[in-house]
């Protein structure tokens, strides 16, 4: 085999690669359009009027009125408010209550040896609880202890569904911390708080940030819940979304606009930190 005959072989397998490469990259990019065309789809529609939401069409006449009737829509603002408050501190209480529960999982000493481990199973079986499943008695109770079209009682409901879902990252986070560390602050004298605080959360606070944004984005999209047990003036905005399907008809520009606003936050938010969830979830799923 002469010179010429192994550059022809190269340059052969060079195209056959640029060939494979440009295959992929071209289905990769028809794949993502196909993925993101509903939500691109749903964006421009909000540019429409109601008429012309109506009738399909690539090219229109762009307007902000449906923008300006649902952002200048006082309810709109009620419902805005009533989900950052669920997000914030539904988020937040969660993580309060997940971290040390996850840390006594993790570290802590119980008097039997299989107990951690069944406390983490319960932990992880509740999140595959769906809600529908316990909105009866959960009904019943919150009229009982008058709770219902509350802000607080849908609270607790969301604290109580995202704790499990809190314990179940950080709990693999916290059980990649090297032991030792531990045993050597207990021997200078740290208790628990301390070494939960100044050890355990700095070391994960990767895995930490990841759990408290996936909380943020199942509080901020849950619908079943907000729509059950509350009324109209402590609903949240995928509520607010519903009211726009009447019995005259579903009004598609208003409804696109509405969701444009409600999807942008969970969109900033990912984008801003995709490389610490992307992170905290890979991390957490690598043992060793």
């Amino acid at each position: 085999m002469n010179g010429r005959n192994i550059g022809e072989i190269q340059r052969a397998a060079r195209t056959r690669n640029f060939l494979k490469k440009f295959f992929l990259a071209v289905v990769i990019y028809v794949i993502a359009v196909l993925y993101f065309f509903p939500i691109l789809y749903m964006f421009l529609s909000g540019f429409k009027t109601e008429a012309q939401a109506v009738m399909p069409a690539i090219f229109f006449k762009p307007t902000l009125v449906t923008y300006r009737k649902v952002l200048g829509d006082p309810t709109m603002h009620q419902y805005l408010r009533n989900s950052l408050f669920q997000v914030f501190f539904g988020t937040a209480i969660s993580l309060c209550l997940g971290i040390p529960a996850a840390f006594a999982l993790v570290f802590g000493k119980l008097k039997k040896k299989d107990s951690p481990g069944k406390y983490y199973l319960w932990f992880i079986t509740t999140i595959l609880l769906p809600p529908v499943a316990v909105l009866i008695p959960l009904f019943t109770w919150y009229q009982q202890f008058h709770l219902i079209n509350t802000p607080y009682g849908l609270l607790a409901a969301y604290v109580g569904f995202h704790i499990p879902i809190v314990v179940w990252m950080v709990h693999s986070f916290f059980s990649d911390l090297p032991r030792e560390i531990f045993e050597a602050a207990e021997i200078d004298g740290c208790t628990k708080f301390q070494r939960m605080t100044r050890i355990a959360i700095p070391l994960a606070r990767t895995g930490i940030i990841s759990a408290g944004l996936l909380v943020a984005v199942f509080i901020w999209d849950e619908f079943f819940l907000g729509f059950n047990l509350t009324g109209n003036p402590t609903a949240t905005l995928p509520v607010y979304m519903a009211r726009f399907r009447e019995q005259q008809g579903q009004f598609v520009a208003q409804l696109s606009a509405s969701s444009t606003i409600s999807v942008l936050p969970a969109i900033i938010l990912g984008w801003m930190t995709q490389k610490a969830l992307v992170k905290g979830l890979v991390a957490g799923a690598v043992k060793g």
